[in-house]
């Protein structure tokens, strides 16, 4: 770089700074000295001279302190920018240094950082970092002054009143959250709305001790998606997938090993290193055998089986230990090699009565600073990777999800529920964020996957060959994700169009990017992703012979879909917790990735769509209920179900706050097809009753209502339960004495919503 004169040295407002192209990076509080006295014996100006003088008195404190004061800092190096005189000397002597490429390694010889190449420093790096994003340098959180300093503006906007809820990004990449969040609820006072951005695994809780009102939602996107996943589809898609996809990765567990060991080794060395040095700094372990050590410490971080665990005490807690037993039973059997040095490593998540204050103090560093790196590395791995890498039902494959669960049945659905009244009732329900895999609408429709899998062989199979004609460039896991990603992106009409075809092309170029397989971010092979790309268009806009094969099939599950979308859409809203509307999805969320997500709403065509259904609800309620049904292309039945449930949450606000939540009952021939709750707070009810598994319940161009469908299914309600209902979604009344029919519940309107 400096042989090629890329390297720059500048002042700006900001102070000096040395730039690679468009990016700078600031010189260190040791730089400015030397330069300043050059400038005062190069220049002969008296006045330059005097501000010199001034400035290299206001210096010196910054350069005995410790720490600076950000904005006592930030003052000082305005003023060599402000005063022309001394900026136009300071800029003659930044010129002879960048024309002398000795001096300016003399000069970068004394900064803090050291540039090199972007893959090398996946090998060196020596500082924290947000994921592998190196411009991104994690802050010292745990630290009081760090703390002080970097939630000043956040306590100034509380105080305010300016805000009422704060959303911790990341929680687990905090040093101690624990502390933090203890910290920051003194901050902002018992009032204010705090909840973390967490991805809980499998049977993972939350901590109930964090004084926060809950979580950003993926535990609730996930358990919805898993409810609305045939359990009987499981078997046969997973046979599927091994059987057309060749060397398919249908060890889910392994590839999840595979693919965070693969980030580890080739993306995130030099954090590995860090937590190296630091068992040998503190004499944790020996500095002999230190590539048998890393081996170890490796098998040790990919195995760990969530995120990250809080304790930030010895003795850990029992549930934490569980946690750090399963981690080393799991690393013991996928290196065995490694067992004598990772049975001493175990020994470190524990205190002995032989340890010393130091030892158990440096044990407990190890453990904490740790945990700050298995999450971004389940993150990168996982999320990031093997998420793109195993594709036998994509719609799980979500943040909060995983593919390894597929399936909740209703019990379980109403005993997560109760557990979220009683713990975090304020949690935030979502369905779709900025960081989600694919639209909401897109995971309910792929969804019903699981209820037609012979139907989904027999299309997979046909398309395979008619992708022949084009390219034999693709791998067949790629060519399967391919095929989910259509189904998922049409709208519901399965209209195409040049924009739609952009869109996905765009999106394969980033999804097999992520998969890191045949193409990557570092070494991008273009042919491999114009073959894919191309193919997007020549299957959906000139292939005759597989629009007349997939049309038929997309509608199918599109029908499906979208009723589904709308279960999902009531169960958010009146399901313990805060409903989150991410932008735009009051419409159908047929979406893809970042940044297909991030497209611009028409908020004007939705609160014209919104001020019509309030007009027609007031004419009638049956048929606008069979106008919207008949025409959900438009979403305005989605629009209407999500005011309508908004308002009643609204209306009863203590009753979803504070209520019971109650698991009911279903009677009859259809009642596996059925799930229904009630919430219940001193004498005023609500009940909620959403279809599930509707292929085995209506042909594809039906709709789940009435007698017909129904028969003699009723919902048993509760026996202290009221029988007089109003019916939210209508302007009928129900008389209930003991059940409620649910051909009388869902005779216009697919879901249901009472209220008593």
């Amino acid at each position: 770089m400096l042989e090629n004169k890329q390297l720059e040295l500048k002042l700006d407002e900001k102070g000096l700074k040395v730039f690679y192209y468009d990016s700078g990076y600031p010189l260190s509080v040791a730089s400015y000295k030397p330069l300043l006295q050059e400038v005062v014996q190069n220049s002969g100006n008296p006045e330059v001279s005097t501000q010199v003088e001034q400035l290299l008195k206001e210096l010196a404190p910054f350069e005995e302190e410790a720490s600076i004061t950000p904005a006592a800092w930030s003052n000082f190096k305005k003023k060599l920018f402000k005063s022309e005189a001394l900026r136009q000397a300071v800029e003659a002597q930044i010129q002879g240094i960048n024309q002398d490429k000795t001096r300016l390694q003399e000069l970068l010889n004394k900064q803090h950082f050291i540039l090199c190449h972007w893959q090398e420093t996946e090998k060196v790096i020596n500082f924290r970092r947000f994921f592998t994003v190196n411009d991104l340098i994690c802050l010292s959180m745990e630290r009081p002054e760090v703390f002080e300093q970097y939630h000043q503006f956040i306590k100034q906007l509380c105080e305010q009143g300016l805000v009422q809820g704060l959303r911790v990004d990341h929680v687990d990449g905090l040093f101690d959250p624990n502390t933090y969040l203890k910290r920051l609820r003194a901050l902002v006072g018992p009032e204010q709305y705090l909840v973390v951005e967490k991805i809980l695994e499998g049977e993972e809780h939350m901590p109930e001790r964090w004084p926060i009102e809950g979580n950003s939602g993926y535990d609730f996107l996930a358990w919805v998606s898993n409810l609305y996943t045939s359990g009987k589809g499981r078997r046969k898609l997973t046979e599927i997938y091994r059987r057309l996809v060749p060397n398919a990765p249908t060890n889910y567990e392994q590839l999840v090993y595979d693919k965070k060991m693969f980030i580890l080794k080739n993306y995130m060395q030099g954090e590995r290193e860090n937590l190296l040095r630091i068992l040998q700094e503190r004499q944790l372990i020996p500095l002999e055998q230190e590539e048998a050590w890393r081996k170890a410490l490796s098998a040790l971080l990919v195995a760990w089986p969530v995120y990250c665990i809080y304790g930030n005490k010895l003795p850990l807690s029992q549930h934490e230990m569980k946690v750090v037993d399963e981690a080393f039973s799991e690393a013991l059997k996928l290196a065995p090699a490694s067992e004598e040095k990772l049975n001493h490593l175990h020994t470190l998540f524990t205190a002995t009565p032989d340890d010393t204050d130091e030892t158990k103090n440096n044990k407990l560093y190890f453990v904490m600073r740790s945990q700050q790196f298995t999450g971004p590395l389940a993150a990168k791995g996982v999320e990031d990777t093997t998420f793109y890498n195993y594709n036998r039902l994509i719609s799980l494959n979500e943040v909060g999800n995983s593919p390894d669960i597929f399936h909740l049945e209703a019990d379980d659905y109403h005993e997560r529920m109760q557990h979220r009244q009683r713990t975090y009732p304020h949690s935030i329900n979502t369905t779709a964020t900025h960081d989600t895999k694919r639209g909401e609408g897109a995971r309910m429709r792929l969804n019903v996957l699981s209820e037609v899998p012979e139907e989904w062989d027999e299309k997979v199979q046909l398309w395979l060959k008619i992708t022949k004609k084009y390219t034999s460039e693709p791998t067949t896991n790629d060519l399967y994700f391919l095929f989910q990603t259509l189904i998922g992106v049409l709208p519901i009409g399965g209209e195409v169009d040049d924009t739609l075809i952009e869109r996905v092309q765009e999106y394969l170029q980033k999804a097999l990017r992520e998969a890191k397989v045949n193409t990557d971010w570092s070494a991008p092979n273009e042919g491999y992703e114009q073959a894919m790309q191309d193919l997007v268009r020549q299957l959906l806009m000139e292939d005759e012979d597989f629009m007349h094969s997939f049309q038929p099939f997309f509608l199918k599950l599109a029908h499906y879909g979208w009723i589904y979308s709308l279960c999902q859409t009531l169960l958010k809203v009146t399901s313990p917790g805060v409903p989150d509307v991410y932008q735009g999805t009051e419409f159908w969320d047929l979406s893809l990735v970042d940044p297909d997500n991030r497209r611009p709403v028409d908020y004007d065509q939705r609160l014209r769509y919104l001020q019509e259904l309030k007009q027609q609800d007031k004419e009638g309620t049956s048929q606008l209920h069979e106008q919207l049904l008949h025409h959900p292309e438009d979403a305005r039945v989605k629009l209407y179900l999500l005011h309508k449930a908004l308002v009643t949450k609204r209306d009863l606000q203590t009753v979803f706050d504070k209520g019971d939540y109650i698991p009911l009952q279903v009677h009859g021939e259809k009642k596996n097809h059925l799930l229904a709750f009630a919430r219940h707070y001193q004498g005023q009810w609500v009940l909620v009753a959403v279809p599930l598994l509707l292929v085995g319940l209506v042909e594809s161009h039906d709709l789940p209502l009435g007698q017909d469908v129904w028969g003699d299914t009723a919902i048993v309600l509760p026996e202290n339960a009221p029988q007089q209902w109003q019916n939210v979604l209508g302007q009928d009344k129900l008389n209930a004495s003991g059940t409620v029919p649910v051909a009388e519940v869902l005779k216009t309107f697919p879901v249901a919503l009472l209220i008593a």
